[in-house]
């Protein structure tokens, strides 16, 4: 197989992260982590993407996807979140959302980027002071990346970096890039929306005259990034450079 440029990953890696709401504790035991992680492993064989990395903290969870079409990756996170809101609720005997959002997403574009976003990941419990090294923490996968096992042998990864490469290596690099955290507000890069819009364009085969000169159009196209790309309506008003009148109408019609 053909090794990817190492310049450019021109792959749709996505850093997800999920938070319960009001920052409640929605994985504050063992018990409910656990959970979690078997929807999350259960419901990966539905859908065509790959969890490369991932770590479960007590309010909240980071991942790092490489999913090729993006729809999957909400049908995947709305299918993972409702089944385990639903479990969490009926035990606690709650009602109510219990995730605040769906997800937010943060595009990963090059190789040095991809690995300082695993070690990040990994390294949550350590900053969080829950624990003193990475390998010590029970839900991430650290341990699969510095015994070279797990993920690190899917099809994407052994592309990208190989049969047998020294993951510790390169996790032992400084962490020089700064991540969007779960406490962030998140805004999603011009090239994100711009990507969303070609994937409705491609999908429906028309033009972006068309698709501004008629409301039911638009109407489609604003759903469109909304439920399979996860943007906000404010994100998707701003970039569109939309009145807020306007939005609100377009959405009373849903």
């Amino acid at each position: 197989m053909a090794r990817l440029a190492r310049k450019d990953l021109n792959t749709p890696f996505l850093h997800v992260m999920v938070q319960g709401v009001n920052k409640e504790f929605i994985f504050e035991r063992d018990y409910y982590i656990e959970k979690y992680l078997d929807i999350i492993k259960k419901n990966q064989v539905n859908y065509d993407l790959t969890i490369i990395a991932y770590c479960i903290m007590n309010n909240h969870a980071h991942f790092l996807i490489y999913v090729k079409d993006i729809k999957e990756l909400g049908k995947f996170m709305h299918k993972c979140n409702l089944n385990y809101a639903q479990i969490y609720n009926k035990e606690k005997n709650r009602v109510g959302v219990l995730f605040r959002n769906r997800y937010q997403t943060e595009p990963i574009y090059d190789i040095k980027y991809l690995i300082h976003c695993i070690k990040y990941i990994h390294y949550n419990p350590v900053q969080a002071n829950m624990v003193l090294k990475a390998e010590d923490y029970k839900y991430s996968n650290y341990i699969d990346f510095i015994n070279n096992r797990g993920s690190t042998q899917t099809e994407i990864m052994k592309e990208i970096f190989g049969l047998n490469c020294n993951y510790l290596g390169l996790l032992n690099e400084n962490l020089k890039k700064r991540f969007i955290d779960i406490e962030d507000e998140v805004r999603p890069s011009r090239e994100y929306v711009i990507a969303g819009i070609k994937a409705y364009n491609k999908q429906e085969n028309k033009t972006l005259s068309q698709i501004f000169m008629d409301r039911n159009i638009l109407k489609e196209l604003i759903d469109f990034l909304y439920n399979q790309y996860g943007l906000k309506y404010v994100e998707i008003s701003d970039f569109l450079e939309m009145s807020k009148g306007t939005m609100d109408e377009l959405k009373r019609n849903n």
